[in-house]
């Protein structure tokens, strides 16, 4: 009953959105900018995610270009999309034409964040030090930047030369180094999310930093093959070290 219902329910929340200067009439109230966030969230989240984002369009459709006003409905829609590829296209669009807006650094942490799922740190931080650098006081963009430059540095750091094999012939192995945090929580989640991606990661050390490397591989040669094939699929740095044998 509630599916027969629903077509005209979207109806009646359409009209709402369509209409530039809500009325309230004979104790009607009137269906709020936010309200229908809420209810486009909602109904994304239930599974009619074409209703919802019918809500959003709506809302752009019936707002000034260039206002401030579209500024948050494109953020919105963004946030509502379907898929990286749209959502990515209105962050940008708030980020370059409301560049003054206060969703205009929200958008740009969105787009960094977008750019660390795909392994792309360097893009990440560029949208980071913008938003930090128009809107110091957006502290989760300038948070989020810290701990990826400390994550950089710490990979980055000159590690000690381990020392030849010699004296315990087959108890070193080589292994592939991809990441290294200040904190065991940051790797073991960056871990996780590789694991989820088919590479069987795992967290070295028990102090900072928290190296994120996988294999055991007996031979140099081997374990370069992996380290190289890692880096053209995930497209990020990574570099080999010798580890003890488990």
């Amino acid at each position: 009953m509630w599916r027969a219902l629903w077509p005209g329910v979207v109806g009646l929340v359409l009209h709402a959105a369509l209409s530039p200067l809500p009325v309230r009439a004979q104790g009607t109230p009137t269906v709020t900018r936010a309200e229908i966030y809420r209810r486009a969230q909602r109904l994304v989240n239930d599974g009619y995610g074409t209703e919802g984002r019918a809500l959003v369009d709506s809302l752009l459709n019936a707002t000034a270009p260039r206002s401030a006003d579209e500024a948050e409905v494109l953020f919105w829609r963004a946030t509502l999309a379907e898929n990286w590829d749209q959502a990515q296209r209105d962050y940008m669009r708030v980020m370059l034409e409301h560049e003054r807006s206060a969703f205009a650094p929200r958008a740009m942490l969105r787009l960094a964040q977008g750019e660390l799922m795909r392994a792309d740190t360097a893009a990440a931080l560029r949208y980071l030090e913008r938003s930090v650098l128009e809107a110091p006081e957006f502290t989760d963009a300038k948070t989020l930047r810290d701990r990826i430059v400390a994550a950089r540095q710490a990979v980055q750091a000159p590690v000690a030369a381990p020392p030849a094999p010699s004296a315990a012939a087959g108890t070193m192995a080589w292994s592939v180094q991809i990441a290294a945090f200040p904190t065991a929580g940051e790797a073991a989640a960056f871990a996780a999310e590789m694991r989820a991606r088919g590479y069987e990661t795992r967290v070295d050390g028990t102090t900072a930093p928290f190296r994120v490397r996988f294999g055991y591989y007996a031979s140099r040669g081997a374990a370069a093959a992996a380290m190289e094939a890692y880096k053209a699929n995930a497209r990020a740095d990574a570099f080999l070290t010798q580890v003890p044998r488990p």
